[in-house]
């Protein structure tokens, strides 16, 4: 009977060990697979929203900038104007399924009606082109969005708008149309994109993420039933060690249940350590994919084209401006066209930097850092006149160094661009931009203004991501958490900010 009692002590060990060891790993890797689907939905949907914003912040681009390089061109003749806008768009290739589009209205009648507007141009629809429409006109769930859209212009010149529709499939989606009305030949410009196909982009990266997370949570099930396994071996070979030794002596069972003990508690810390550090790297993984995302193209050239395409508009208000005073000359013409197509030639190089940005394959070059400044300077020169913002300058034109030219460029730019604004916002009399090149321990590259400075309580975040002091139509808080990268990571440098109510002074340190 006692020999029962020893075998039935041993199989007890054995099956409550794998009871529990197999109980922890169902139970964590439940808990860890829901809490993963959860962030995972809540990524998603933030970047459902980001690539939307991303895809209007596009479309609007698209068309201004389309819309002002004709102007630009055209806008002396006005049905050579209208013929070349017709001609650039019906040129536009849409994807397979049409599910992109874009088309034209001529207004007949700003404040709506049934038949306030001709369609001029369709490339999905020809067939509807030169038809008259109506602003009462409801999509599938009743909303009169051209009426909304009507709204939009009259008050802004411009309108996004989200409604219903049907497809070239014949399917009902929802999708988003940027509206812009050209005053000057009374014609609406729109285009748009249907959200389902941005949805079923999303739909597949979260199928692959779900792939990604069971297959972790997949191989947490493998290694815990291996180490199970492993457990019941040395749970198997211990329990027949104490039923042999409990035979023979009963003094010896407090002593060896205590070392079992201690062992069990030894392994259920080591499974715990285990699990933490999977846990640990899945988050890794997780920053770094978010990272990446946060580094998408599109948003970081839209941040930098910002200022070249205002300094653009504001050269053509300027031509005309000259044309109106019957003042505009060759020589005129021919300097600002210049000053164009070097802001253009910025915009192009811009798209080529980023889009090696991250890459490790680009070459340093030896370079004079004034000749850096002067081609920024050259740049922002006429949004500087504009604001009436005088430049000082001191500069070691001897200075050479072997680095990434044009990203030094870049951040120039950028800390010019910033301290622009800061003059403007402040509304400084006189307003002054100090620029200092000198070489002691290191090589400084300083911008000074002489603006109201940076609040103490923010300075600490003023280099934060996403963080900007402008309204949030001007400003997305990149710019400087960008500048700081480049100066940290690309150049091996350093970039600080000095503040004080006479001004703010950013400083590169090569």
């Amino acid at each position: 009977m006692k020999i029962f009692e020893y075998k039935n002590i041993s199989k007890t060990l054995i099956f409550a060990t794998i009871a529990i060891i197999v109980a922890n790993s169902t139970l964590i890797s439940m808990l860890y697979y829901t809490s993963q689907i959860k962030e995972l939905e809540s990524t998603i949907e933030q970047l459902r929203i980001n690539k939307i914003n991303e895809k209007k912040e596009t479309i609007k681009k698209d068309i201004m900038f389309q819309i002002v390089m004709l102007r630009f061109k055209y806008e002396k003749d006005l049905p050579l104007y209208k013929k070349e806008i017709k001609n650039y768009f019906r040129q536009i290739p849409f994807d397979k399924e049409k599910s992109d589009y874009i088309f034209i209205y001529e207004l007949l009648n700003k404040h709506g009606g049934d038949k306030f507007a001709k369609l001029v141009l369709n490339p999905n629809r020809k067939d509807l082109e030169g038809k008259l429409i109506s602003s009462y006109y409801q999509d599938k769930n009743g909303f009169k969005f051209r009426e909304k859209f009507l709204q939009g212009i009259n008050n802004y010149g411009e309108s996004f708008v989200t409604y219903t529709y049907s497809k070239t499939n014949n399917t009902i989606a929802q999708k988003i149309s940027y509206f812009y009305y050209i005053k000057e030949l009374n014609w609406v410009i729109a285009k748009g994109i249907y959200i389902d196909d941005i949805q079923k982009e999303l739909n597949t990266k979260k199928r692959e993420l779900k792939k990604q997370i069971l297959n972790i949570v997949s191989e947490n099930i493998f290694f815990f039933l291996l180490f199970t396994s492993f457990w019941i071996f040395i749970a198997y070979m211990m329990g027949k060690k104490v039923s042999n030794t409990l035979k023979e002596k009963d003094v010896k069972v407090n002593a060896t249940t205590n070392e079992l003990t201690k062992l069990n508690m030894e392994l259920d810390e080591r499974v715990k350590k285990e699990i933490i550090k999977n846990n640990e790297k899945e988050q890794l993984l997780m920053q770094k994919s978010k990272f990446i995302a946060l580094g998408e193209m599109i948003s970081l050239i839209a941040h930098q084209w910002r200022q070249p395409i205002s300094e653009i508009g504001a050269i053509v208000m300027n031509i005309k401006m000259h044309k109106k005073m019957k003042k505009l000359d060759n020589e005129i013409l021919n300097k600002k066209t210049k000053d164009i197509e070097n802001l253009l030639e910025y915009m192009s190089q811009t798209i080529d930097d980023f889009r090696f940005f991250f890459k490790p394959n680009k070459k340093k070059q030896a370079f004079f850092i004034e000749e850096s400044i002067a081609r920024v300077l050259k740049i922002v020169h006429p949004m500087l006149s504009e604001n009436k913002i005088n430049i000082e300058t001191n500069i070691d034109t001897t200075i050479k160094i072997t680095n990434y030219q044009n990203e030094l460029e870049q951040v120039l730019l950028n800390l010019i661009s910033n301290a622009k604004d800061a003059l403007v916002i402040d509304r400084i009399k006189k307003p002054l931009l100090i620029i200092t090149l000198e070489q002691k321990d290191k090589i400084y590259l300083s911008v000074k203004d002489n603006a109201n400075g940076v609040k103490q309580e923010i300075e600490d975040k003023i280099f934060d991501p996403y963080f900007t002091t402008k309204e949030e139509a001007d400003g997305t808080g990149i710019g400087l958490y960008m500048s700081k990268t480049i100066i940290e990571k690309n150049l091996q440098g350093q970039l600080v900010l000095e503040s004080s109510k006479e001004g703010t002074c950013f400083t590169i340190k090569l």
